[in-house]
């Protein structure tokens, strides 16, 4: 008989290296053969890559699209016409029947030209139509979905809504109509991928029934009566992505038109089969965009380092320009390195749960881009801050790096913003390992990590120290998540320190990364490649600083005054010297 669930991402018949993690259990053996795509496979995703790349330089004037905010009239339906809205798809419906991790380089590919294709192309793959096609039964809704993607119909995701989307509950809401088998769909989406110019979309929306309440996707046909599409929002990026609000006021839906799953009794705020989706989805929405970004902002920095000089010195040869250039090299191996474990299992069949690290993924790729991209502004200074077509008009290489920082902005935010995932984490996660006490608590709670085993590591040997430190450290994790949980019997009382759950998850991720980064090279190691060694150190030294700065935080005594504080500003009775000769504060 299978174990009962602790959480949403859990599966009691597949180990998952992360999950181990959370319970202060180091587990080398599930990391240790770290994948590799397949020779065959990757030839496959390297002919699209290239078919991508000849279309976007024939088509996509990237400062354009940036400048204008729209890409070319038509060109969104060539993409659809040529199959890149349903990569993974059967040949049957038009598809190419990629792989995860070939359809992740198909949008890592875009992504280094142009941010709003890759986003378009992602959408579709990740939330589209297309996607929901490998999960919805036969039936009714499945022959729907077929048509659509077989006739390259644009489809979109609705989720968000303009009161949050941090609520569990949707306000949009969907009221069943008997005597016409179809429900009543009211409410207003935000933030859409795709809204201005989808035909079918999927809504997420609250169903009441037997006084009880339950969120169920619907999808709808864009011209339906009662629905509205609004204008394009604009962000401070991705100038060009087609994403506004759309409106249903008493859209009739067909009741077949529901994706009907299995009921779940652990909370959610999207359907079961849908946050799996999403899941694996931000690989595609976040890690291959920030993957992208990455790897133009490494290229653009050599490119700079051997072009200059200060007073005649190589800038290469100044050490701090080194430490830079090697940090952003770790950095961008680890987003690699990140993405690759998070899909390739899935591809090869490997019974390993992923779900944990898919949902880490999105602050892992898009925080470690921000470092990179940040790091690069600052390395080209002027030539960084200057926008791409001010450079031109002087005669300076065109290094579009402004517009891609801004695009990577908004990855930090994209899917949920950075410290609020790490607090769902918390939450949901790894807090579930320690209420109740679990079995091992006596083990954690002697802070002696034990033997440690690291059979088949090719490590060089301060590799292998960096190891035996993160399993000691992950022991560590696990002893201190116990204490929290002794020191708070009630969970809801600890769930209420939000600062410490973000920490923890600040550890959890670093640990993470430097695990996976050494298993990598370890791999690379075994096959003669030993480029991996020197970009693993450089990353764990770094992250170990990190992990002992979030541990520092983790035990100093927060501020008694920090709710005080707030209350004082919020009320407007005092600090309003603070805002003293702005524009729009208070005035003396």
């Amino acid at each position: 008989m299978s174990k009962k669930p602790r959480n949403f991402s859990s599966d009691p018949n597949r180990p998952s290296f992360l999950e181990e993690l959370y319970q202060g259990r180091f587990r080398w053996d599930l990391i240790r053969d770290f994948p590799v795509q397949d020779v065959q496979d990757r030839a496959e995703g390297d002919r699209l890559v290239e078919q991508l790349n000849v279309l976007l330089r024939e088509r996509i004037d990237p400062t354009a699209v940036d400048r204008d905010r729209q890409l070319p009239e038509g060109f969104l339906a060539e993409l659809a016409t040529r199959g890149y809205f349903r990569l993974q798809a059967d040949r049957s419906v038009g598809g190419h029947e990629l792989s995860h991790y070939n359809t992740f380089r198909v949008v890592v590919a875009a992504a280094s030209w142009s941010t709003p294709v890759a986003l378009s192309i992602a959408i579709e793959n990740a939330l589209g139509a297309s996607a929901f096609l490998s999960v919805v039964p036969e039936g009714p809704l499945r022959e729907l979905l077929r048509a659509h993607v077989a006739r390259g119909g644009l489809s979109a995701s609705a989720d968000s809504e303009p009161q949050g989307a941090a609520n569990q509950r949707r306000a949009t809401t969907a009221t069943r109509v008997e005597t016409a088998e179809a429900y009543l769909l009211n409410g207003q989406k935000v933030f859409v991928g795709h809204a201005p110019v989808a035909e079918l979309v999927s809504v997420s929306a609250t169903v009441r029934d037997n006084g009880q309440e339950r969120v169920q996707m619907f999808f709808v046909r864009t011209d339906s009566p009662g629905v509205t599409a609004g204008q394009w929002h604009e962000y401070m990026g991705i100038k060009g992505f087609p994403n506004g609000w759309l409106n249903f006021d008493n859209v009739l839906v067909p009741a077949d038109q529901m994706f009907v799953e299995r009921a779940s009794e652990h909370q959610v705020r999207v359907t079961p089969e849908t946050a799996k989706m999403v899941a694996r989805g931000r690989l595609h929405l976040i890690a291959a965009p920030s993957l992208a970004i990455a790897k133009l902002c490494v290229q653009w920095a050599r490119d700079f380092v051997l072009r200059r000089e200060v007073d005649g010195r190589k800038l290469a040869d100044y050490q701090e320009i080194q430490q830079q250039l090697a940090e952003s090299l770790a950095q961008t191996f680890a987003i690699e390195t990140m993405s690759q474990w998070c899909l390739l299992p899935d591809d090869q069949g490997r019974q390993i749960n992923q779900r944990f690290e898919q949902n880490a993924s999105k602050n892992v790729s898009s925080l470690l881009c921000w470092d990179v991209v940040d790091r690069t502004m600052s390395l080209l200074a002027a030539e960084g801050y200057e926008t791409a077509h001010s450079k031109q008009q002087r005669g300076a290489p065109p290094v579009p790096v402004e517009r891609f920082m801004r695009d990577a902005r908004n990855l930090r935010i994209s899917g949920g913003v950075d410290f609020q995932i790490d607090n769902w984490i918390a939450r949901m996660s790894i807090l579930s390992y320690y209420y109740p006490e679990p079995d091992h608590a006596d083990e954690l709670a002697k802070n002696e990590p034990g033997r440690r085993d690291f059979d088949g590591a090719v490590l060089t040997d301060r590799n292998l120290g960096h190891l035996r430190w993160v399993a000691d450290e992950v022991h560590r994790f696990g002893a201190t998540c116990l204490e929290l949980a002794r020191r708070n019997a009630d969970r809801a009382s600890l769930q209420e320190n939000e600062r410490t759950l973000i920490l923890l998850t600040g550890i959890a991720r670093e640990l993470l990364v430097m695990s996976l980064t050494l298993a990598r090279a370890s791999k690379m190691a075994s096959t003669g490649d030993h480029s991996g060694q020197d970009l693993a150190d450089v990353y764990c030294v770094s992250a170990g600083h990190r992990i002992a700065d979030l541990r520092r935080r983790l035990s100093a005594d927060a501020p008694t005054h920090v709710p005080s504080l707030n209350a004082a500003w919020l009320s407007g009775t005092t600090l309003d010297h603070l805002t003293y000769d702005a524009a729009t504060g208070s005035r003396r």
